[in-house]
Order: structure tokens, then sequence, then C-alpha cells
């Protein structure tokens, strides 16, 4: 059998769906390393849901607290955390703002099946923005790696892993990254984070992040992200099971502001626009569907 672990890291700001993404990925990850960034000698926010997450539970949890530098130092503790890792060990690479399916536990279970060769399984994401019923597009994502003694991460933002050798086999599993689904103001202070680590682009005010969270005026906001608003596509599917409770209680508390983002994306969608993401939102279930013929030729049966 396959050994799988996964590693994560936080940092200061509030991360709502990372008990959902702990309870996904419970069924199949044997330990959790975590490099917890929220702050040395300060109470860290995100110390309750990582001990009431069945890891913390199960003592299938470890943690450490370092200084936030890059995020390829900061993945790389993670790396010395498991003492244990061999040539069975699967690394899970996982977000805190994502939430995984049921099929995640069924890909898992069968790694140990895949050639030597292959050393990288991709699935895909719905990249939401602004709400659970609108989605920016499906992009493929690294979702599982081998170990190997040479494996680590190279970057300070957008950081790459390198000294794992081998090719990639891409899945049609699909799962959620809900990372633009929070206030302007964290979406903000995440911007300024990248960019200060050599980005590009220019991130959103705290002025401006602020007035439309706190005042209700989005003017500035939907200015910002006038690129935004006309390629989003409307969103038909299941979100993962371990993410309804949580959305089902964020769409009461925030409905004001999902009516909103209703409202902005309708004024920048006409006729037209809707057909043309129509079209987008078919291709790109395409893209991530044919993808079972090419695990079916390799002999991947999830």
């Amino acid at each position: 059998m396959p050994r799988i672990v996964a590693h994560l890291i936080v940092g200061p700001r509030p991360e709502p769906f990372l008990g959902a993404l702990l309870e996904s990925m419970a069924p199949a990850v044997e330990r959790l390393f975590v490099n917890d960034n929220s702050g040395l000698g300060e109470g860290s926010p995100h110390a309750g849901t990582l001990a009431e997450s069945p890891f913390g539970r199960e003592g299938r949890l470890r943690v450490a607290q370092t200084t936030f530098e890059d995020f390829a130092g900061a993945r790389n503790v993670c790396f010395q955390l498991d003492g244990e890792a061999d040539e069975r060990t699967w690394v899970a690479f996982v977000d805190a703002d994502e939430v995984h399916g049921e099929r995640f536990a069924r890909i898992a279970a069968r790694l140990d099946a895949l050639p030597r060769e292959i050393a990288y399984v991709d699935g895909y994401t719905w990249h939401f923005f602004q709400s659970f019923d609108w989605y920016a597009s499906i992009e493929r994502r690294m979702s599982f790696f081998r170990w190997t003694p040479q494996a680590h991460w190279e970057g300070k933002v957008h950081e790459q892993l390198v000294g794992v050798p081998g090719r990639r086999l891409a899945l049609p599993y699909v799962y959620a990254h809900y990372g633009h689904v929070v206030p302007f103001a964290w979406a903000a202070r995440k911007g300024q984070l990248y960019s200060s680590l050599g980005a590009p682009g220019t991130p959103l005010t705290d002025d401006d992040a602020v007035r439309a969270d706190d005042e209700g005026d989005y003017r500035d906001v939907e200015a910002f992200f006038s690129d935004w608003w006309p390629r989003l596509m409307r969103f038909r599917g299941r979100h993962p099971q371990a993410a309804h409770a949580l959305i089902a209680r964020m769409r009461s508390e925030r409905a004001a502001h999902f009516e909103r983002v209703d409202e902005i994306v309708r004024r920048h969608q006409p006729p037209a626009i809707r057909a043309r993401n129509l079209v987008r939102s078919l291709n790109y279930a395409q893209r991530w569907r044919l993808r079972a013929i090419w695990a079916w030729r390799r002999g991947f049966r999830f």
C-alpha cells in the first residue's frame, strides 16, 4: 500500500475553508504535516481547527511554527517534519482554501498501481470567484507527487517543485478552490503579500477593499476586477460534500454580498458574453473529462 501524507502551510490570515479541507482529506491521508507561519510566540488562529480535525484527534498531525520568509521556504519545512518518508511515500499537495471530493481517497488508494516513471498525479480545480455560483476557470493542478530525498521547493512566490524526476498523469478529477470567495480585505492582503515577494500586478488597496466590505460600496472593487466579471461562468455542478455545511452557513451570513456579486456579473455579461461563456464552460468540462481515456489507457481505475 502507498504511504500518503499531506503538506500544508498556513499563515496569520483567516482560513474559513481549512476545516472542510481537513475533513475531505482525512480518509485518504495517513499523516498531515503543517508549517504554521501565523506568528511565533502567539496563539495560532488555526490551532483549534487543526486540533479538532480527524488528524488532530487521532494523532496523525505534526505542526511546526516558523517565521514566514517566502513560499518555497515555508513548504520545505514540511519535508523536514516527516522523518519516516521513503520510496512508498506520496505527498498530497494541498492549500488551505481548497476542498476535495470523494474521489480523492479512491485516487490515493490506487497510487501504488502506477508505474515508477509516473511521479506526478494531477487533477483539476474549479476557481470560484466571490461566489459559490460563479467560477473563472478549471485549471490543471498537481494533486500528488512521489517523495524523493532530493525533493524541494524553489521560488519566493508561485514556487516550483524540483528534485522529483518522472512523468505526469492527469486524471478526470475536479475539486474546488475557494480562495477568492472571501471578503475583499482578505483578498487585498493576500495580493499585497504576493506583490511584496515579486509577483507581477498591482494588488487591491486596503481602502477600496474595506469600503466594499464594511460600507457595501462596490464601485471601486467592481472597476478593479473589471476583467474578471465578464469571464465568470455559472457553476452548475456539485460542491464537495465536506464543504456543504460551511457553504450553507456562508450563503446565509453573506447573502447580501452574493446578491451584489450576481448583480455585477449580470451587468457585465450581455447575451453575447453569456453565450460565449457557455461554450467556454463546455470546453473546460470536455478537457478534464477526456482525461478518463488517458487514465484508462494507462490502466488507472478509480
